[in-house]
Formats: C-alpha cells, structure tokens, sequence
C-alpha cells in the first residue's frame, strides 16, 4: 500500500507492521510561498500504484506528477522522472492495461479553497507510457 502525507511525504506499507516500510520526506519538495510569505510544504494529494508492478505515481499542487520505481521488497522509492502538468493533481489514475496514467488536473486541490492556480485549467491530462520493447 501506498499513501502520501500533508507534510509532503511518500510511504510504502505492509500489512504485515504498524509503521511504513520506507517513507521519503518532502517528495515533492518545491516549497511554495503563501500570501504571507512564508514557505509551505506542498501536500500529496493523489497517489496511484499500476497492478503488479513496482511503478508509483504521486501528483501535489506543484505542478508535477512524479513517477517512482519501488526497490526489492518495497523498501526504497526511486524516483524516475517529473511530468509537468498545469494545476494541482487531484487524483491519478493507471489504466487496467498499463498503457496510460490519467491525471485529474484543477486550479484549486479537492479538499479546499486554500491556494488557486489561475493559469490552470480543470482537465483531464493522459499520459502514455511505454513498455519496455515497445515505441
């Protein structure tokens, strides 16, 4: 299982203990300054893992849907690479077959009217992903 914090961290659990196995700190570290200018942590808002694979994908309101490759026995998180989106992730989702992860993209995050992204537009943004062997 996966989950992601408000304190901008990424954890991998098991059922099997009551603490995560692995949890990277400040995942999404670009800390954004609010009105009074003070930095904040951005929060993990959406996190989807694709069925028996090792591949994560975490999206907060930076921006960026990051993609990780989880180590031999779940005990590490690598991260792959950064997809730029315009908006805050609000839910991720990998297709049944693999070939796409899909992104629920909005100017404000699901849980509030905290902070707004005027440049934003509420969309949909696909993503294709390819196999290894395939173009």
């Amino acid at each position: 299982m996966i989950s992601g914090g408000e304190d901008g961290s990424v954890a991998i659990w098991s059922i099997m203990k009551k603490k995560p196995i692995v949890v990277v700190p400040k995942a999404h570290d670009n800390l954004t300054s609010s009105e009074g200018g003070l930095p904040q942590e951005n929060w993990i808002s959406s996190v989807a893992a694709l069925h028996n694979s090792d591949l994560v994908a975490t999206g907060s309101r930076d921006s960026f849907v990051r993609l990780w490759l989880c180590g031999a026995g779940y005990r590490s998180l690598t991260p792959l690479f950064n997809i730029p989106v315009m908006g805050t992730v609000n839910d991720l989702q990998f297709t049944s077959d693999g070939r796409h992860l899909l992104a629920a993209v909005g100017q404000e995050h699901k849980w509030g009217r905290w902070w707004r992204l005027k440049n934003a537009k509420n969309s949909i943004v696909i993503v294709k992903l390819n196999r290894k062997g395939e173009m």
